[in-house]
Order: structure tokens, then sequence, then C-alpha cells
């Protein structure tokens, strides 16, 4: 499940723009946002079927690493039967500000997505169902814990490990609900090779997050409370 517009920048022109990333001036790493402990937990609801599923993130610090492990489990019923199923985990490895490891297993339907990431050298090796990439350019997967995101140009589909070019721009303030508390949030639309809007509090945690998907809207929305 990905947005609309999801590898759209396809293979092809691929190369070609992380060598123009990895040779730019001035490229952002990880910013300086320091997430929270233990775990923190979103609620997925679809615009037709209500809630889905569930998305849990978890952070553990190192000595100089930060680890991020993602599990995500999403059913859809129609008439007791399984219409739809979807279940994910994902483990970031990031060091010195930049993602170094990346291992995920997502079974959609019964079919299989297995993708890893690994530092060789000063490149990180992308293996995944559209096969190996390479790239000197610090990379972000598409997972929004880190605010940062907003400000990247290339980003890895966490489920079949393809680059993805994008563009995002500030869409002014909004309140949500977490565990109703109002949060006074910023929006941003993201397009491109994926096409998705994102809310984070003043803090830099990640709030909400919607996309298409298949004519519905999905959203994830943060039930922890915020300390």
């Amino acid at each position: 499940m990905r947005g609309r517009g999801a590898g759209r920048a396809g293979r092809a022109g691929v190369p070609a723009l992380v060598l123009a990333l990895a040779l730019a001036p001035g490229t952002q790493t990880m910013a300086a946002y320091q997430p929270p402990a233990g775990t923190v937990e979103y609620t997925i609801h679809h615009s037709k079927y209500d809630v889905i599923g569930t998305h849990g993130v978890s952070f553990s610090r190192g000595a100089d690493e930060l680890t991020v492990n993602v599990v995500i489990q999403i059913k859809v019923k129609l008439l007791f039967i399984t219409a739809h199923s979807l279940e994910s985990e994902r483990r970031e490895v990031w060091r010195g500000g930049r993602l170094v490891a990346y291992r995920a297993r997502t079974d959609e339907n019964s079919k299989l997505f297995n993708v890893s990431a690994r530092m060789e050298g000063d490149s990180l090796v992308i293996s995944g169902s559209n096969g190996t990439t390479r790239t000197q350019q610090p990379v972000f997967p598409t997972h929004p814990w880190n605010p940062e995101i907003v400000n990247q140009r290339l980003l890895m589909d966490t489920k079949t490990g393809e680059l993805l070019e994008v563009s995002t721009k500030a869409a002014g303030e909004d309140t949500v609900e977490v565990a109703g508390v109002p949060v006074r949030t910023r929006r941003y639309v993201m397009s491109g090779g994926l096409d998705r809007e994102l809310w984070f509090d003043e803090s830099g945690n990640w709030i909400q997050m919607k996309f298409k998907n298949d004519g519905a809207t999905l959203t994830f929305t943060r039930s922890t409370p915020l300390r």
C-alpha cells in the first residue's frame, strides 16, 4: 500500500538522479530530532471500512546508533471473508545521522516482499523487488517518523526498496486529535514519486499521514498520547 503515484520516477531515471544528488553541495542528513524512547502506536483508518489496522514504531538507542522497528498489521474483512491483508516488520538502523542498514519483510495478500540495505564503503546498497541499487546519497525510507523527511528529494520505498524522487511543500497549520487531545500541527504535501499528506507537531513528532489507495483514503493517526 503506497500512495498514488508511487514508483512514477521509474527505474530508468533513478541512476542519473542518484548521481546528481550525490554531487549536490549542502546535502542534508538526519536532523537533530530526538524520537521518544519506547513504542508509539498509530491507528489505520480506511475511508470506507473504518479502522483496518495498526502501525507501531519502536525506538531504541545504543552507543552510537538509533534503531527503529516498525510493525504493521492490516486486515479488511467483507462478510467474514478477508478481502485484503498486510503484515510487515521493518528495521532501520541510523548511525551518525545516516541510514546504514535496513531490513523489511512484507506479506501482502500472501505475496512476499523483502528489502535489505547496507553500507558498503561510502555507498548504501539496496536490494529489493526491483533489483539492486547503489547510492552515495543519504537516503530516507518513506516511513515518516523523522520530520526531516519533508526536506528530502530522494526516498526509498519501504516495501520494495525502489528509489523515489519527491517534492514536499508546507501547507499550513491544522489541529489533529491525538488520544482525545487537540494537537497543533504543521501539514505538508508530498508529490512526485509518492503522493501523500503529512502532519507533524511543533516538536517534530509524526502525528498523521494520509494517502489514496485504490480510490480510497488511508489515514494513519497517532493514538499514543503525547508526553
